[in-house]
C-alpha cells in the first residue's frame, strides 16, 4: 500500500453549477514577474495542455500571435488555437511554476491547467469531499 501525505488541502469551488477544482493564481512572464495578471485556473486531468485566454498576454507587454501555435482539440467543439508562451504561475501560499502555456486566438469559457502541470506538482483529488490536495514536488 503506497501513502502519500500532501502538504496543501483546498475546497472545490462553487460555480453555481457544482464544485469543481479551481486554483486561484497569478500569471506573469518569466523576465517580468512584477506585471502579473489574478485569473482562476480549473485543474482539467483530461487536458494533455493548460490553455488560457489570449487576452492575458497582450496584457503582459507581449503580442499573442508572435509564438509558435499548436491546435488544441476539445472534447466537443471546434478546435482552438493556441499560441505558446512561457510563463511564471505564482500560486498564493503555494509556490510559483514555470510553464509553457497556451493561449487561446478566441475568448474560451474557462482557463485550463492540465497534465503539463501536473507534471510539476503532485496532486490528489477527493471527488465525494469537493477536495484536492497537492504538493510542490511530485
Amino acid at each position: 500500500m503506497v501513502t502519500v501525505i500532501y502538504q496543501y488541502e483546498c475546497n472545490y469551488r462553487d460555480l453555481g453549477s457544482g464544485g469543481v477544482p479551481v486554483l486561484a493564481l497569478s500569471v506573469s512572464l518569466p523576465d517580468n514577474p512584477q506585471l502579473a495578471i489574478d485569473v482562476d485556473a480549473h485543474l482539467d486531468s483530461g487536458a494533455e495542455r493548460s490553455l488560457f485566454n489570449g487576452f492575458i498576454i497582450p496584457s503582459l507587454g507581449r503580442e499573442l500571435l508572435t509564438a509558435n501555435w499548436k491546435s488544441f482539440s476539445p472534447t466537443a467543439g471546434d478546435g482552438i488555437v493556441g499560441y505558446l508562451h512561457r510563463v511564471r504561475l505564482d500560486v498564493p501560499d503555494i509556490g510559483n511554476f514555470e510553464l509553457e502555456v497556451g493561449f487561446s486566438d478566441r475568448q474560451i469559457r474557462r482557463n485550463l491547467l492540465g497534465r503539463d502541470f501536473f507534471n510539476l506538482i503532485q496532486i490528489g483529488f477527493r471527488e465525494t469531499q469537493l477536495q484536492y490536495f497537492l504538493n510542490t514536488t511530485p
